[in-house]
């Protein structure tokens, strides 16, 4: 087993720190571990390393690198209240930008999921209704309020009996909104996964586990894996993760390009793409439109989803002006690409990160 620690960049630019544990053979696929309010403590790490024992790359984002760092906390009630503090300035929208950078960067060992425990385990609910991965949640303690949100991928839930940190009608109203969601009930309180709580019920916690490692056998093996295509790969410059989709910067600096492309195998049309993906992805073709018509102040914006020659599904955001080189006409088949020079392409790349993550 290689435990390490990596660093990584969110889609706003933002740089943070990731535990890692690797396996001694090829890993079965990827699995993100999400902390409760306590950050990337000792308890936490040791169940990165173990999932690591069971043949998947573990990756443990450090999420409160964004407000304060360096979060490692024990389990009396002065630093849950610390970490609760960090918990609710951070917010999940910016946690979700480390998620997914970090979902990219795993993809590098196979399929991804993820599992969270209390707060975390809201994450990992988030996990999968807005990123599409395969999720287990222990007690999520925030997750009723975003109960209206559909799973894009499969879900497994565990919840204690006796967890007074959940409303008592959550179960229930779990159960009526997403039947297809597995939910376990365990006669154990909140926190009853970790060996340093006092809420720690040891029966409980193994059947968990088993149950989650059955879900990860069989939901990561199932999981369609994304791939870049290669001309794609080639032409282009990764520039940032949105929720769905991976932004590439076209390397032609005759044209600020930018191009978005659904983290969705073998999707060739946008129809292929679920009703929910489907606003996720004009969410994210506005979003970019929007920071390319701040920073460039563009004549026009020129959106467009050809597919002709690159069949998987990507949507071209170009910022035209009436003295480029191609206008009034589309910039495809206009004399060569300009590569962009170093010192220029680092400057861009700063700006664009900056703003897409605000």
């Amino acid at each position: 087993m290689i435990n390490d620690w990596i660093e990584l960049d969110a889609a706003d630019g933002h740089r943070f720190r990731v535990y890692r544990s690797l396996p001694p053979e090829a890993p079965l696929g990827s699995v993100i571990v999400l902390p409760e309010v306590f950050g990337m403590n000792r308890h936490l790490r040791w169940v990165a390393e173990q999932i690591s024992a069971h043949g998947y790359a573990a990756h443990a984002p450090c999420l409160f690198d964004r407000v304060g760092g360096d979060v490692d906390l024990e389990y009396g009630e002065d630093d849950a209240r610390n970490g609760r503090e960090r918990a609710t300035s951070l917010g999940f929208e910016r946690a979700l930008l480390d998620i997914a950078a970090t979902a990219a960067s795993a993809e590098a060992h196979g399929p991804v999921g993820c599992v969270g425990f209390g707060w975390g385990g809201t994450l990992a609910w988030l996990g999968a209704t807005r990123l599409a991965l395969p999720a287990v949640s222990y007690y999520g303690t925030h997750t009723q309020a975003f109960l209206d949100e559909t799973p894009q991928a499969p879900l497994l839930m565990h919840l204690g009996q006796r967890d007074t940190l959940i409303a008592p009608d959550f179960h229930d109203a779990l159960r009526s909104r997403h039947p297809q969601v597995a939910m376990h009930l365990y006669a154990a309180g909140h926190g009853f996964n970790c060996n340093e709580r006092g809420d720690f019920h040891a029966e409980s916690a193994a059947m968990a586990w088993r149950r989650s490692f059955a879900f990860l056998r069989q939901h990561l093996a199932e999981a369609p894996r994304f791939r870049l295509h290669p001309t794609l790969a080639a032409d282009c410059i990764e520039l940032a993760n949105l929720p769905l989709c991976r932004v590439l910067l076209m390397n032609d600096a005759r044209y600020p390009w930018l191009i978005l492309v659904p983290r969705v195998k073998e999707a060739r049309e946008i129809i292929d793409l679920s009703r929910d993906d489907q606003h996720r992805l004009s969410d994210e073709i506005a979003q970019v439109g929007s920071v390319l018509q701040s920073i460039c102040e563009p004549t026009k914006l020129n959106v467009a989803a050809l597919g002709n020659r690159v069949p998987q599904l990507h949507v071209h955001v170009i910022a035209r002006f009436d003295t480029d080189a191609a206008w009034p006409d589309p910039v495809w088949g206009r004399g060569d690409p300009v590569a962009y020079a170093e010192g220029p392409l680092k400057m861009l790349l700063k700006t664009l990160r900056a703003a897409l993550g605000s």
